[in-house]
């Protein structure tokens, strides 16, 4: 049986973990033989007993960004290495900086075929002054020279050409999602927090970070009716400011934060509509799984995933990023149109399928040449 072998940032409670996660673990039901690599120690996602886990440093993730990327060079001595002494014919990582290593690995003399996996869209770092700026060289110089590029998204893929024109082998390749698992948890008890009848809750599910905007779906609760109430799940370094906005707008009573949960759907499947109003993804896993949980999505119209996955407002409605109006016309209208909202749910529930385990774990099976 041929070894099949990732790497990785960690395993911390991101969407590209969680999709890697669910990628071995149907590999592992398959009967492959899998091994994951890290550049850190910092689980938050669990992998089957029977995968074998390498790390190439003792840190635990919550080391500076500056340190991380100085230690690239000696991750990849490590790896290369570690290729050598292990035979290894094939890497695919996953996320930028692990990217990173796994090429410069092969310019540091190992033998293995190399392919990256983008999780984010490119021309973000555009925005981010000098740590930006040396992103994109390093994705520049290194990312032409992997054997192959997987974008999640075809809008990552035309994000990052605009940018870099490669001429190296690429593949599309969107998130998959084991949807009888996630309708399985979505049916579980929430023990504790109280969906009231008489109220409607709109949710929101991610890091809570600048990037996501989240301060955008607290100012239009104001102009909301009163029995309209906001569930965050997740935590992140805005978290604090989010509480004294709600506080600012007197909608403290409204807002709850729930903090990072081991199963967002089971709030989901309760809730009355998705939303998120992030100003840039690549592809934004919640949108499927709220999809799947049968609830409304309503979201920004970022670069690059929703409207790859929602289609035009008909799988669920987009809104330009920071327009707030629509936004709240949006929610008004679901919550005061019951039978648009079975109906879109009903569609969206249909198109999470072209997103299914079973036929997105064949395209990866494909690009790790085991088909």
């Amino acid at each position: 049986m041929k070894k099949i072998v990732f790497l990785i940032n960690s395993l911390s409670s991101g969407g590209a973990e969680k999709v890697l996660s669910v990628i071995v673990k149907e590999l592992v039901v398959q009967n492959y033989q899998v091994e994951v690599i890290f550049l850190e120690e910092n689980e938050f996602y669990t992998l089957p007993q029977e995968v074998k886990k390498t790390y190439l440093s003792e840190f635990n993730g919550s080391e500076s960004g500056i340190k991380k990327l100085l230690y690239i060079p000696i991750l990849a001595w490590r790896l290369k290495n570690y290729i050598k002494n292990n035979n290894i014919k094939l890497i695919q990582s996953h996320i930028f900086r692990a990217n990173y290593v796994n090429v410069l690995a092969k310019l540091f003399g190992a033998k293995h075929k190399g392919e990256v996996v983008t999780a984010g869209r490119v021309s973000r770092y555009k925005e981010l002054g000098l740590n930006g700026k040396l992103n994109l060289w390093l994705i520049k110089t290194l990312y032409a020279k992997a054997d192959v590029i997987i974008s999640k998204a075809q809008g990552m893929q035309e994000d990052m050409q605009k940018l870099f024109a490669f001429k190296n082998k690429q593949i599309v390749i969107n998130n998959p999602y084991d949807i009888r698992y996630i309708e399985q948890l979505s049916n579980e008890k929430v023990d504790d927090f109280i969906f009231h009848t008489d109220k409607k809750y709109l949710v929101s599910v991610g890091r809570l970070i600048a990037l996501k905007r989240n301060n955008e779906l607290i100012e239009i609760l104001v102009h909301l009716a009163d029995n309209v109430e906001i569930i965050f799940l997740g935590d992140g370094d805005e978290q604090n400011n989010l509480i004294e906005l709600s506080k600012k707008l007197n909608v403290e009573n409204r807002v709850h934060f729930l903090g990072q949960v081991k199963n967002p759907y089971k709030y989901m499947s309760k809730s009355d509509i998705f939303v998120s109003c992030s100003e840039s993804e690549g592809f934004p896993n919640v949108l499927v799984e709220a999809m799947i949980c049968q609830i409304p999505v309503v979201s920004s119209d970022c670069v690059s995933g929703p409207r790859e996955i929602l289609g035009d407002d008909e799988y669920g409605l987009l809104f330009d990023v920071g327009d707030k109006n629509k936004l709240k016309q949006h929610i008004e209208y679901i919550l005061s149109h019951e039978d648009f909202g079975v109906d879109l749910t009903k569609k969206a529930k249909q198109r999470s399928y072209d997103f299914s385990l079973e036929k997105i774990i064949e395209k990866y099976k494909k690009a790790l040449d085991i088909e």
